[in-house]
C-alpha cells in the first residue's frame, strides 16, 4: 500500500502548486503495523473452501507517517505483516471459510462477529493458544470481524483497538470492484499510547489524513464504496460537489438493500455505531473534493497525537494539514474538455462579511474568543448568519470579506459548483489555481450557479471547530426561479450550539435556546431543518399538547425526495451535523412547538413556539 500512496501523493503534489512535502515515512520495521488497503483478499480458495490462517501480534503503529509510534495489537495473514484493518477476508456467497487462529501473546483475545445472531458468544484464543472459525458464506453483504482483550463486544480504542477485519461476502456475478474502508479510533488517554498533547488519532484504513488513501476518478465513472464504522461514535459522512446515494444498509450481522424507489440523493450520511453502508456516486466536475466526518472532533489538528495547534489560527500549517483523521481526497480528472456554460442572466452580486458581534465573547478550557457571525451587504452582524436566499439556474458573484482577525473560508454545503469555490483551503480548485484561505482585511470573490432549488448551508472551513462553534455558519436557500422565499409560510431552523464545552452550552433553534413565539396563518407550511452543531446531532419534533402532529418529507440536502418516501409519518427526526430536512405541515389554529433535545440529553434542549390563527 505504501507504494501507491506515494505515488497517488506524488500526482496530487503536481496538480496543487501550493503543495507542501509530507514528511519522510520512517524505515519500516519487522514490528510495525502496516496500513491494510482492502483491496488484496487474504487465504487460498480451492474447491469453493477459503482456508486463512490468522495471526496476533503487538507491534508499532503510525497513523500518521510522523506520528510517533504507538504499540498496538494487530492481526496479521500467517507469514506476512501485522497490518491494520486485519487480513480482508473477501468471498462468492455460498463459499465455505475456514480460519485458523494463533495467538502468541501473553493475553487471552477475544474474536467477535462471526455469529449471525446478536449477543452471541465470542471465539476465546488462549494466550499462547490456538482456535478455529468454520462458517459458510450464506448472504451476500458487508461485514466484519474484530477482537477484544475483553469478552465484551464493545469496540475498543486501546490498546487493541486495531484488532479489526473486513468481511466481504460478494453475490453471484459481482465484479468485486468497490472499495472497502474500515473506521477505528486509537484514544489519546489509552494504556501505553504515545498521547503527545493531542486529542488521539482516527484512521480510515490504519490512516488519518493527510495520510489517507487519495483517489483519481474520471468526471462520470461510477463509484462504489462500502465502508464499516468499527469504532464507538457515529459519523455523519459528507461528500463536496457532488450527491451520492445509499445502496446497502447494514449491522455487522445483516446487509439490507434499499430498493432502488426508496433511495435517496444525499451530501451526508449518518453511520451509526457498528452500521455498514454502501454507497454509489459519479463526480459532476473536475477538481478536488473531500469526503468526511461532520463532527468536528473527527477532523480536527488536534487529533495529531504529535502535532497539537490548540485551535490557534492555522494560517501557518502545511496545505494539507488543516483537518486531521477521518478525510478522504478526491482528484475528478475531466476525461474531455467540457463545455463552458454561458450564463444568460447577468450575475447578482453582493457581499458576505465575516465579522465579530460586538460585546460576545465566549470561553472555555482555557479559550477565549469574541463571538463570530455574518452579514450580508449594510446588513446586522448575525449568528446563524442571515438567510442567503438565491435563485435556481441565475448565477450569483458572492464577495466575502474577512473582516476578523484569523483567516476563514466559505464552504457552500450541498451546492454543486466548481472545486476552486468549494471553500477548502489550499486543496480545493484544480492545477490551474488552488483555493485560498481568506487573510484578514482580505476578500475572495465566490462564483456559481445553483443548479437546484433546495435548503442548503454556508459555513467555515477553516479552523473549522473554534469558528463554527463561535457562530460561522447559516443558511442557504435557493428557490424556483420568479418564486421569492417567503418567510410567512416558509420557516429556516438552524440548530446550532456556540461555545466550548459541549455538555454545558446550550442547544440553539437560530441562535437562541428560546426564541420569540411566532404567529403563523392556518394552512399549509414549510420547514427547513439545518443541522450545523460542531459534533452532536439534535432530535428534533414537532408538537401540538406534547405529542408530534404530522408532516410530510419533502427533501434532505437539497435533494426532492422520491415518491415513495413523501408520505405524512410523526413529526419527529434526528438531525446529524451537515444534513438539511424539509418538510410540509398542515398547520391547524393553536399552539405548536418545535422542540430539539441535543443526543437525548433533557438538559440541552431548545423550542420555539408558534401560535396558529385563522
Amino acid at each position: 500500500m505504501g507504494g501507491y500512496l506515494r505515488g497517488a501523493m506524488l500526482i496530487f503534489g503536481l496538480l496543487l502548486a501550493a503543495c507542501a512535502e509530507h514528511p519522510r515515512e520512517p524505515a519500516a520495521t519487522a514490528a510495525d503495523v502496516d496500513a491494510n488497503d482492502n483491496r488484496t483478499p487474504a487465504g487460498h480458495l480451492a474447491g469453493g473452501v477459503l482456508s486463512l490462517r490468522i495471526e496476533i501480534g503487538e507491534g508499532d503503529w503510525r497513523p500518521e507517517r510522523a506520528m510517533p509510534p504507538n504499540p498496538v495489537l494487530a492481526f496479521r495473514e500467517a507469514g506476512g505483516r501485522l497490518t491494520t484493518p486485519g487480513p480482508l477476508i473477501r468471498v462468492r456467497q455460498g463459499t465455505r471459510v475456514e480460519i485458523a487462529w494463533h495467538n502468541p501473546t501473553d493475553a487471552d483475545i477475544y474474536i467477535h462477529g462471526f455469529a449471525a445472531r446478536a449477543g452471541a458468544e465470542p471465539l476465546r484464543i488462549a494466550a499462547h493458544g490456538d482456535a478455529a472459525t468454520h462458517l459458510a458464506a450464506t448472504e451476500s453483504g458487508t461485514f466484519y470481524y474484530w477482537g477484544t482483550l475483553k469478552p465484551a463486544a464493545d469496540f475498543s480504542e486501546d490498546r487493541d483497538s486495531q484488532l479489526v477485519g473486513a468481511y466481504i461476502v460478494d453475490p453471484p456475478g459481482a465484479s468485486g470492484s468497490d472499495r472497502v474502508f474500515v473506521f477505528k479510533r486509537l484514544a489519546s488517554d489509552g494504556e501505553g499510547v504515545n498521547v503527545g498533547a493531542g486529542l488521539g488519532a482516527w484512521a480510515i484504513n490504519g490512516r488519518s489524513w493527510p495520510d489517507t488513501e487519495r483517489f483519481t476518478v474520471a468526471v462520470g465513472e461510477k463509484v462504489e464504496w462500502r465502508f464499516i464504522n468499527a469504532s464507538s461514535h457515529r459519523h455523519p459522512m459528507h461528500l463536496h460537489g457532488t450527491y451520492f446515494h445509499v445502496t446497502h444498509e447494514g449491522d455487522g450481522t445483516r446487509d439490507n438493500a434499499i430498493p432502488d424507489e426508496r433511495q435517496q440523493n444525499v451530501v451526508t450520511q449518518p453511520m451509526p455505531v457498528g452500521g455498514t453502508m454502501t454507497i454509489v456516486w459519479s463526480p459532476q466536475r473536475p477538481g478536488n473534493w473531500l469526503f468526511h466526518c461532520h463532527l468536528l472532533f473527527h477532523v480536527i489538528p488536534e487529533n495529531r497525537l504529535h502535532e497539537p495547534y490548540w485551535y490557534a489560527d492555522y494560517a501557518d500549517l502545511p496545505h494539507d494539514r488543516h483537518m486531521s483523521g477521518l478525510v478522504l481526497g478526491i482528484h475528478a480528472v475531466a476525461v474531455h474538455d467540457a463545455a463552458v456554460a454561458t450564463a444568460s442572466d447577468a450575475p447578482r452580486r453582493m457581499t458576505l462579511h465575516v465579522a465579530e458581534r460586538a460585546g460576545v465573547v465566549y470561553e472555555g478550557d482555557g479559550l477565549k474568543r469574541p463571538g463570530l457571525g455574518y452579514a450580508i451587504d449594510d446588513g446586522p452582524v448575525s449568528a446563524p448568519g442571515p438567510v442567503l436566499a438565491l435563485e435556481r439556474g441565475r448565477p450569483v458573484e458572492i464577495t466575502i470579506v474577512n473582516d476578523i482577525a484569523h483567516a476563514t473560508t466559505v464552504h457552500w454545503h450541498g451546492i454543486e459548483l466548481e472545486s476552486y469555490y468549494d471553500g477548502v483551503p489550499h486543496f480545493g480548485g484544480d492545477a490551474r489555481h488552488v483555493t485560498p484561505e481568506i487573510a484578514p482585511g482580505a476578500s475572495f470573490v465566490a462564483r456559481f450557479t445553483p443548479p437546484r432549488a433546495g435548503t442548503f448551508i454556508y459555513h467555515t472551513h477553516f479552523n473549522d471547530y473554534v469558528q463554527t462553534a463561535t457562530g460561522l455558519y447559516g443558511a442557504l436557500i435557493v428557490t424556483e426561479p420568479g418564486r421569492a422565499f417567503s418567510p410567512g409560510t416558509d420557516h429556516v431552523f438552524v440548530i446550532g450550539q456556540h461555545g466550548f464545552d459541549e455538555v454545558k452550552d446550550p442547544l440553539l433553534l437560530n441562535g437562541s435556546a428560546t426564541p420569540a413565539p411566532a404567529t403563523w396563518r392556518a394552512g399549509t407550511h414549510r420547514i427547513r431543518l439545518i443541522g450545523m452543531t460542531p459534533n452532536i446531532d439534535t432530535h428534533v419534533r414537532l408538537t401540538r399538547d406534547g405529542a408530534p402532529i404530522a408532516w410530510t418529507p419533502r427533501a434532505r440536502d437539497g435533494a426532492d425526495l422520491p415518491d415513495a418516501l413523501r408520505q405524512p409519518a410523526p413529526a419527529a427526526v434526528d438531525v446529524y451535523p451537515g444534513q438539511t430536512y424539509d418538510y410540509d405541515v398542515v398547520a391547524e389554529p393553536g399552539e405548536l412547538r418545535l422542540e430539539g433535545v441535543l443526543d437525548g440529553d433533557a438538559n440541552q434542549s431548545a423550542s420555539a413556539r408558534f401560535i396558529v390563527e385563522r
